[in-house]
C-alpha cells in the first residue's frame, strides 16, 4: 500500500489534478484549498475558464419591461406564426407603425415612441416593405431595414444564420438602438436541421443574446405546418418544437370563417411572462 499524500507544502496554485488515491488521503479541508487554488489559477495572465455562480441574494429583481403590455417584451424573443394568407408581416409591420409614431395597441394602450429594425428574407423593400410601413401610418425615417453585409471582400446579403452578432454591434451603437426587432423569416436564423431541438437552440441563441443586452423586443415571423390542423398552436410551428418553446411570447393568426363574420384573429398562444389568452380581431384591405 502506497503513503498516504502529504500536503507539505500546501499544493501550489497549477498544480496538477488530484487522483483519486490522492483525495481518499488527504482531508477534505486539504482538497477544497487545492480546488480553490486551481480556481483562481492564470496562464500568461489570463483568468481560467471555469464556472461561474451568481447568488440569487445578489440579484435584484425586476419587472418585465413592456412594449405592449403582455404582448411585446424588451429584451425578449416572441414568435408570430399562422397560415399563408393571415397577414403576419403585415401584422409585424403594424407593430413598427404603432412604434414610429407613438400610437395606440389594438388595446388602446399607449405605445412608446420608439426606431424599429428589420430584416426580411422574403419580401423586397422598395414595392413591399415601404409602401406598407406608409401604408400602415409609420414614419419611415424610424424603421431601419437590414440590407445587406460589408466584408473585407466586398458586399453581400446578410445572412441571419451568421451574421447576428455583427448586427447586435451594429445595434448598439444606435442611440438609442431599436425598440423592436422583426426577423422574416425566423427560420433562416438556423444554420443546421430546423427540425432538431438542439439546433434550432443553438442557432437562435444569438438572437436571445442580443435581445437581452440592448433590451429589443426580438419578433420572428414563421408558418403553421400544413396538416396539423386541430393541434396546439405552439406544435404548429413550422419546424422543431424549439422554436416555440424558445420563444417567451407565441402569438398565432388564423382566418375567420364567414359565418363568424370573417376576417382574421390574433391570439396569445402562449406566454412565459404573463397571461396566455386572449386576442383581436382585424381585417387586410387594400392600399391604393
Amino acid at each position: 500500500m502506497s503513503a498516504p499524500l502529504t500536503l507539505v507544502p500546501p499544493l501550489r496554485a497549477g498544480a496538477a489534478p488530484l487522483s483519486l488515491a490522492d483525495l481518499e488521503a488527504v482531508g477534505r479541508a486539504e482538497v477544497r484549498a487545492h480546488l480553490a487554488a486551481v480556481a483562481t489559477t492564470t496562464t500568461a495572465g489570463r483568468p481560467m475558464v471555469g464556472v461561474s455562480l451568481t447568488r440569487a441574494a445578489d440579484i435584484t429583481p425586476e419587472p418585465i419591461a413592456w412594449l405592449w403590455g403582455g404582448w411585446l417584451a424588451r429584451g425578449k424573443v416572441h414568435l408570430i406564426a399562422g397560415a399563408p394568407g393571415t397577414g403576419k408581416t403585415t401584422l409585424g409591420l403594424s407593430f413598427a407603425a404603432v412604434l414610429t409614431r407613438g400610437g395606440h395597441w389594438p388595446d388602446g394602450t399607449a405605445a412608446p415612441l420608439a426606431d424599429v429594425a428589420m430584416w426580411s428574407g422574403e419580401d423586397t423593400p422598395a414595392d413591399v416593405l415601404v409602401p406598407r410601413l406608409i401604408a400602415a401610418g409609420a414614419n419611415p425615417a424610424r424603421v431601419h431595414l437590414v440590407s445587406g453585409f460589408t466584408t473585407e471582400r466586398g458586399a453581400r446579403a446578410f445572412d441571419p444564420a451568421t451574421d447576428i452578432a455583427a448586427l447586435a454591434v451594429r445595434l448598439a451603437r444606435m442611440d438609442p438602438p431599436p425598440a423592436l426587432l422583426i426577423v422574416d423569416p425566423l427560420v433562416s436564423a438556423v444554420t443546421g436541421d430546423s427540425h432538431k431541438n438542439a439546433e434550432v437552440r443553438s442557432a437562435l441563441q444569438p438572437l436571445v443574446d442580443l435581445a437581452a443586452a440592448h433590451g429589443v423586443a426580438v419578433l420572428g415571423v414563421s408558418h403553421f405546418s400544413k396538416g396539423t390542423q386541430g393541434r396546439d398552436p405552439t406544435e404548429r410551428v413550422t419546424g422543431s418544437l424549439a422554436f416555440g418553446a424558445l420563444a417567451r411570447v407565441v402569438l398565432a393568426t388564423a382566418k375567420l370563417p364567414e359565418e363568424h363574420g370573417g376576417g382574421c384573429i390574433l391570439v396569445r398562444a402562449k406566454s412565459n411572462l404573463g397571461p396566455d389568452a386572449g386576442g383581436f380581431g382585424y381585417h387586410l384591405d387594400l392600399a391604393a
